[in-house]
């Protein structure tokens, strides 16, 4: 039945492949020498001062509002990654909420008047979910436990019953 596949183990759940995607897999290569890897020559190129560094910004997490009209994602803009919403269409972004904590996960209550986010307390990692009126406002931690993590906030469909 499985002849000519690859069998892979992921975790616990094993993948299998057919002859043609097995062939192009990585354990089925050569090993790239280091040395044979070359890079065009670039006179303009110079060293990055690491303090530039510290001006480069990561957006992540973009979710569509139910609508289509907005989209809420993380960015560290502001010096921290907090959460900003923009229109569809385009536009500055508006900050949803000042913190000094990351904010990451956003996700749309079905009927669009919610957002719901995952945040840590000074970079532990034991994330509580939060929520925030879609047009800004007052933020309420849903969770409160700062021993438990909880990650990845879900809507069910309707938003009153659990997914």
């Amino acid at each position: 039945m499985n002849e000519g596949f690859t069998i892979l183990r992921l975790g616990r759940d094993f993948l299998l492949l057919p002859p043609a995607l097995a062939a192009s897999s990585p354990d089925s290569r050569d090993i790239t020498d280091p040395k044979a890897i070359v890079s065009e020559p670039n006179a303009a190129a110079y060293p990055i001062p690491v303090e530039d560094l510290f001006y480069t910004r990561s957006i992540s997490g973009p979710a569509w509002s139910p609508d289509g009209q907005q989209v809420v994602f993380s960015t560290d803009m502001s010096g921290r990654f907090n959460l900003w919403k923009v229109n569809a269409s385009g536009g500055w972004p508006l900050q949803l909420v000042q913190s000094d904590e990351r904010q990451f996960g956003a996700t749309w209550s079905p009927d669009g008047k919610w957002i719901v986010y995952q945040q840590d307390t000074a970079g532990n990692e034991l994330w509580d979910l939060y929520a925030v009126p879609a047009g800004g406002g007052k933020v309420v931690n849903l969770t409160a436990t700062p021993e438990i993590r909880e990650e990845r906030p879900l809507w069910s469909r309707d938003g009153k019953t659990w997914p």
